[in-house]
């Protein structure tokens, strides 16, 4: 499955492009929110597409389409979870998120509760985006490979060296001009060229129909507790994912944040339809593929024109790279504010603060390039930072929104206390069970509400500096 000349020089000028815009925004990052939250200047027109990006990656383009390789529509259930998170992200909080202009996960719980909560909450939410950060890497290297007939080790560090590269060099800016251009290259190669040539080549809807088991177009068909387990790592650890937070801070107002995450939420839905579908027909045209994840870059290669593959094959990467350069700028971030400038250099300038910014991705970027190549599989790592995520992280951050009576000790132990859980079911229970991220929530509902009920009321002067910030409220009942 090697891509012809022409496919694989549209992928390398691609690649190179990317470095380009990389170049740009160093160019034009001149100060810390410009480098980190792209200005807070992002209109709704771009943010919804850049938000898309975001969350549209390996997962839910190559790996949704084999999850509809393997188990027909239903496969969508996985993307369907992500949209719908990043909905309810607009629906219940972004207003709030936009109003605090921030730049981390961290910095909220320490604006709502204490330095302690947002560091722990910080560390967790990093790990998090880090591991996001290897899979994406591991995912871009794989198709690299697949399509030039190199070998797996050089084009996963090939693909992460261009990743870390752009994204160092112009920050936010730089990954939102990626990322739009990204969301645009594979918009037009799944909606636009790799379906209609798709379902041309198996006779449309009724084609497949007819050519399928009717268990391929069931909702159900991958498992009702599968669907469950994709509702508790991709919805709920979605809804607090310092990637998607990141990009809520770049929102030009309120209103584009609330909106923009509902309409993005919504394209994603039809995007996981389309890439099941996907999935469905490279079953119908190619049936004995023994790596369901390359059963759209085959059905790609073997029946689409030359040229128009190789821009669909760019949408693919590019799709990656959009959740990767995201990921890896969020994990820099925390470890930029959350640390750096709260532990070791409080007074420091913004030109410092961008240096370290910068430094950071290198060096998260070199981890995550090394983990790629050494680990390749990375799946355990993804699994314990979703659960840790959702788990520990969840509940405090949903009662700094909703619950007045919050206090830090009751969000410090119950980040702590459920973290601990999560690790020791996982221990108990394995990697694969629904069981430690049940615990982890439950536990941390409990320390959380029993200890704030306990300690509370939260201190008043904190709380209704918290509640302007946000605009929540004028005044504490």
């Amino acid at each position: 499955m090697v891509a012809s000349p022409i496919d694989g020089g549209i992928v390398v000028l691609y690649l190179i492009g990317m470095v380009g815009v990389g170049y740009w925004g160093y160019r034009r990052s001149g100060s810390l929110e410009e480098y980190l939250v792209a200005g807070r200047s992002i209109p709704l027109w771009m943010y919804v597409p850049v938000m898309s990006a975001v969350i549209l990656g390996g997962a839910s383009t190559i790996g949704g389409g084999g999850l509809g390789y393997q188990y027909g529509i239903s496969g969508a259930w996985l993307v369907v979870w992500l949209g719908l998170g990043v909905a309810a992200v607009g629906l219940l909080i972004s207003t709030q998120l936009a109003n605090l202009k921030a730049y981390t996960l961290g910095e909220v719980l320490e604006r709502r509760f204490d330095t302690y909560s947002g560091t722990v909450g910080a560390a967790v939410a990093g790990v998090y985006a880090l591991t996001i950060a290897i899979t994406q890497v591991i995912s871009i290297g794989t198709v690299l490979s697949a399509l030039s007939g190199y070998g797996l080790t050089e084009m996963t560090v090939v693909a992460g060296a261009i990743v870390v590269a752009y994204t160092a060099l112009g920050g936010m800016l730089s990954v939102t001009i990626t990322d739009f251009f990204q969301w645009l290259i594979m918009t037009v190669g799944i909606f636009a060229l790799a379906l209609p040539l798709g379902l041309m080549e198996v006779g449309g809807i009724s084609g497949l129909t007819s050519e399928l088991d009717p268990s391929y177009f069931s909702p159900t068909g991958i498992g009702l507790e599968t669907v469950f387990t994709y509702f508790l790592l991709y919805f709920l650890g979605i809804m607090i994912g310092q990637d998607i937070w990141q990009r809520v801070f770049t929102a030009d107002s309120p209103r584009t944040a609330r909106v923009g995450n509902i309409a993005t939420g919504a394209y994603a839905v039809v995007y996981g339809i389309a890439t099941a579908l996907l999935g469905m027909i490279a079953l119908v045209l190619f049936p004995a593929i023994e790596n369901p994840d390359l059963a759209l870059p085959t059905m790609v290669l073997e029946t689409v024109p030359v040229g128009l593959s190789g821009l669909i094959l760019a949408g693919f990467i590019s799709a990656m790279m959009s959740t990767a350069d995201s990921a890896l700028l969020a994990s820099s971030t925390l470890l930029t504010n959350d640390v750096y400038r709260r532990f070791i250099d409080p007074d420091a300038s913004e030109k410092r603060y961008t240096a370290a910014s910068r430094i950071g991705i290198i060096v998260l970027g070199a981890v995550s390039i090394w983990a790629a190549v050494v680990i390749g599989d990375v799946v355990n790592a993804l699994t314990l930072a979703y659960n840790l995520l959702t788990g520990a992280v969840f509940v405090p951050i949903l009662g700094a929104f909703f619950w007045k009576g919050a206090t830090w000790q009751g969000a410090l132990s119950a980040i702590v206390g459920s973290s601990l859980v999560v690790v020791a079911s996982m221990a108990l229970y394995g990697f694969g069970s629904n069981l430690p991220i049940i615990y982890g929530l439950a536990t941390s509902l409990v320390l959380f509400v029993g200890v704030s009920i306990v300690t509370g009321p939260p201190p008043r002067e904190k709380l209704e500096r918290w509640l302007a910030d946000t605009s929540s409220a004028p005044t504490v009942e």
